[in-house]
C-alpha cells in the first residue's frame, strides 16, 4: 500500500509544471472572457508568458544549469565496489520487444553510463531500484527491467542485486544502504537529480560517489522554442521541489 504523502507529493509534482499551469488558465479565461474581460485577457496573458518562457531554450537552459553543473562526468579509473542506478520511467514498447526497448530515455542513459562504471570494475556489482509505478503494480518493475536491459547487455545475473518496492529516492537509499555500508560505490542517475539522490544517500551514513548519466541542458546558444526546452524547464521545476521538500523534512526529522 502507497503512502498517502508518496501519493499526494507525485500528484503535486504533475501539477505544478507549465503546461497543466497554462491549461488551466486558458480555462479561466475562456469562463472570464463576458464576465470579466479585464480579468479574461492578463489570465490569457499570462498563460502565454508562461508557455512561452518555459518553452525557449535559454530559459530553460539558465534553470536546468541551477541543477546539472555540480558533478563532473565520473573518472573509469577511479575503483568502486558498486554501481547503483536509480530508477526512472519506463516506456510503452511493443509486444515481445526487449527489455531495453522498455527503458524510457532517462532510465537508458543511466544504465548506459552504470554499465561503462561496472565494465571497468571487474569485481564490482550492479544494483538496481525502481517500482511498478503509481497505479501499475501489475507491471514489471522498473528494478526487474533494468537487471534484464543489463543481462542483455552481457552482464552476469549474479552481479546484478535489484530492489523493486524503491518508490522514491529517498527509499532507494535507505533500502540499498545495508548493501552499501562500508563500500566505494558509483551512484548513476540523471545530473539534474544527482545533488538530491547524493543527499539521501549520505543521509544513510553511505559514501556515494556521483556519476551523471545525461545532462539536458545546452552547452551552445540554441534559441528555439520548442517542447524539448519545456522538459528542460518541468525538470528543473521538479527537482526544485525535490529539494525544498527535502530540506523541509530534514529541519522538522
Amino acid at each position: 500500500m502507497m503512502e498517502i504523502g508518496f501519493i499526494i507529493k507525485k500528484i503535486i509534482g504533475s501539477v505544478i509544471m507549465p503546461i497543466p499551469i497554462t491549461l488551466l488558465l486558458i480555462l479561466l479565461g475562456i469562463i472570464w472572457l463576458k464576465s470579466s474581460p479585464i480579468k479574461a485577457r492578463l489570465t490569457l496573458l499570462t498563460a502565454l508568458l508562461i508557455l512561452g518562457a518555459s518553452s525557449f531554450h535559454p530559459i530553460a537552459d539558465k534553470f536546468i544549469a541551477m541543477h546539472e553543473q555540480q558533478y563532473p562526468t565520473f573518472d573509469i579509473q577511479q575503483p568502486v565496489d558498486a554501481v547503483v542506478v536509480l530508477g526512472s520511467a519506463s516506456h510503452s514498447a511493443p509486444p515481445n520487444s526487449t527489455a531495453v526497448m522498455n527503458l524510457g530515455n532517462s532510465a537508458a542513459f543511466r544504465l548506459l553510463e552504470g554499465l561503462r562504471i561496472l565494465r571497468a570494475n571487474d569485481d564490482a556489482v550492479l544494483i538496481v531500484t525502481g517500482y511498478a509505478g503509481l497505479g501499475n503494480e501489475n507491471d514489471i518493475p522498473h528494478a526487474e527491467l533494468l537487471k534484464r536491459s543489463a543481462i542483455e547487455q552481457g552482464i552476469e545475473p549474479s552481479r546484478i542485486y535489484s530492489f523493486p518496492t524503491a518508490q522514491d529516492t529517498e527509499q532507494e537509499a535507505r533500502l540499498t544502504a545495508p548493501l552499501l555500508r562500508y563500500k566505494k560505490f558509483a551512484l548513476v542517475t540523471e545530473a539534474s537529480h544527482l545533488s538530491r539522490a547524493m543527499i539521501f544517500f549520505k543521509n544513510e551514513g553511505l559514501k556515494p560517489i556521483p556519476a551523471p548519466a545525461i545532462r539536458t541542458g545546452a552547452f551552445e546558444p540554441d534559441w528555439r522554442i520548442e517542447s524539448r526546452a519545456t522538459y528542460k524547464t518541468e525538470r528543473a521545476i521538479y527537482e526544485t521541489l525535490g529539494r525544498t521538500w527535502q530540506w523541509l523534512k530534514n529541519q522538522f526529522s
